[in-house]
């Protein structure tokens, strides 16, 4: 018996020790999650003021015969048999279903003869299992700095002009709430000219149109990438605070299960000793 109370109360310090540790944990992601969206909200506020800029100047007006057309090589489509999937994971662990979600929706979007450019050390090492083709020349870029994500940009750029892919697209979460998040794609090249009706005259360029048009093309790309993987990161840190909030509550519930096991067995062995006392006493005065 005591033996069994011993083991109980060692893992009973175990248990304990770790419920300080997820819950410390849960409240770095909570503050690190807070920070991510506050910035985000920034960040994005200034994607869309960029976005409205893009839309204004680049566009379709069927209704408007003088509106000019483009003609550029990053709005053309190629006859290639392939595609670039650029896919967003995680650097670290600890974030429960976040990059099972990821590779579950890969596996199922992926076709025969793609290409996979994976971001994120945890993706890396779960793809190395599968035979996909894989480029781990990017793995590293999920920090977002200014270098990274233009290297990225010209590389795909590159790529693109090159007429090696019929499309690029990205595959990345998208965080909804502080509850919900789900992986999502979006095409990024070729891109799609939005037709604009408000608009009936074409756009004057200054100082010509070429160079204002490849500017604001590489310049939507570059921004593209900077916010979806901020996107992506906000819902990898929100999947952590849910996992480490979740192992929190499991080990109170088990430490209430093993405190009540423990006070069985303890309250057994007392009532034990007291019976081999009283039984001791009654022999004593025979």
């Amino acid at each position: 018996m005591a033996t069994s109370l011993n083991i109980l109360k060692n893992r009973l310090g175990s248990v304990k020790s770790t419920k300080k540790l997820t819950n410390a944990m849960k409240l770095v992601s909570s503050a690190k999650e807070k920070k991510l969206t506050n910035e985000y909200r920034l960040a994005l506020d200034f994607y869309d003021r960029f976005l409205s800029i893009f839309h204004s100047t680049i566009f379709i007006n069927k209704n408007n015969p003088d509106c000019d057309s483009f003609h550029y090589d990053l709005l053309k489509t190629h006859d290639a048999n392939k595609r670039l999937l650029i896919v967003i994971t995680s650097n670290n662990g600890l974030c429960s279903g976040y990059n099972i979600e990821v590779i579950r929706f890969l596996k199922n979007y992926y076709q025969k003869n793609d290409e996979i450019l994976i971001i994120g050390e945890k993706g890396r090492n779960e793809l190395l299992k599968e035979e996909l083709n894989m480029d781990e020349n990017f793995v590293s870029y999920l920090k977002e700095t200014t270098t990274n994500f233009d290297k990225l940009k010209d590389y795909l750029v590159g790529k693109y002009k090159s007429g090696v892919y019929s499309e690029v697209d990205l595959i990345f979460t998208h965080y909804h709430n502080s509850l919900i998040s789900k992986v999502e794609t979006m095409k990024l090249l070729p891109l799609d000219i939005k037709e604009n009706y408000k608009r009936n005259y074409s756009p004057i360029f200054e100082p010509n149109k070429d160079e204002i048009v490849n500017y604001l093309i590489e310049e939507y790309l570059t921004y593209t990438l900077f916010i979806k993987i901020f996107d992506a990161r906000i819902a990898e840190e929100s999947a952590r605070r849910m996992a480490m909030d979740n192992a929190t509550k499991n080990a109170d519930d088990l430490i209430e299960d093993l405190n009540l096991e423990y006070n069985k067995i303890r309250q057994g062995n007392i009532t034990s000793e007291i019976n081999e006392v009283s039984s001791a006493s009654q022999n004593i005065k025979r």
